[in-house]
């Protein structure tokens, strides 16, 4: 070390620091991040997902009823196919004159449930399609074939064991 604090000449103490502290950030961030991305999708799966599609008309069910290919809504991307429709009538609560509360037959309109077989991943916390889209119970997925434009809430995903 010389009367300027250098070692060299060249490199102060405190660019030694620096240059330790920069890479012990890197090496911090690659494990952090590097790790995670390569354990966050587990595999490539199939699965098979109910949706209910509410409040329908006729035309839509005899549509769901073709089956075939969804896609995605942008990229066209092949995301399943529609492989089950259970249909019944559609029903709504009213209340009468008296304050009861009744389930009342709505006239030309359907419920179907729709069962979908689809591709995509596991992660550690979600099946997810090849859209990037999650399959989760409880929300909503838009169904687009060539035969029909629609969409549902999910009401149970399933993972089909190979």
């Amino acid at each position: 070390m010389d009367k300027n604090g250098k070692i060299k000449g060249k490199f102060s103490i405190i660019d030694i620091f620096v240059i330790i502290i920069a890479a012990v950030l890197v090496a911090g961030i690659a494990v952090r991040y590097g790790a995670k991305a390569t354990t966050a999708v587990k595999s490539s799966e199939e699965f098979e997902c109910v949706l209910n599609v509410n409040n329908v008309r006729e035309f839509t069910v005899k549509a769901l009823e073709k089956k075939g290919v969804i896609t995605d809504k942008k990229s066209e991307v092949e995301l399943g196919e529609i492989i089950d429709v259970e249909v019944g009538e559609a029903e709504f609560q009213s209340t009468t004159a008296d304050g009861r509360i009744i389930m009342t037959k709505l006239p030309d309109r359907y419920n179907c449930k729709v069962k979908i077989r689809a591709k995509g991943k596991v992660s550690e916390d979600a099946y997810v399609m090849n859209d990037s889209n999650e399959l989760s119970v409880g929300r909503n997925m838009d169904i687009f074939s060539k035969y029909v434009k629609t969409s549902g809430e999910i009401i149970s995903v399933e993972m089909i064991e190979k």
